[in-house]
């Protein structure tokens, strides 16, 4: 058997609720109310946490240093490479 942790509006909890309940296979439905303080926190993707972070970079030049993007990515393998 499997447990699915669904979180959906209050206003929407009425229609869903109803829906399960028509589904045969659903065995129980159990309802917890979220107050502000334990409401669960919803994960990005990881495209939302990437473009999150490109945005929080942007203007602040963090590559400045770097005059030839190609060779320092070659110096980086290099280093790849290297038998420690």
């Amino acid at each position: 058997m499997t447990i699915l942790k669904v979180t959906v509006e209050d206003e929407q909890a009425d229609n869903l609720r109803k829906l399960l309940q028509e589904v045969p296979f659903v065995k129980n439905i159990e309802e917890e109310n979220l107050t502000d303080n334990n409401k669960i926190k919803i994960t990005e993707s990881s495209y939302e946490r990437i473009k999150k972070i490109l945005d929080e970079a942007k203007g602040k030049n963090l590559f400045k240093d770097i005059e030839d993007p190609s060779e320092w990515q070659r110096e980086i393998r290099k280093e790849w490479e290297r038998d420690f």
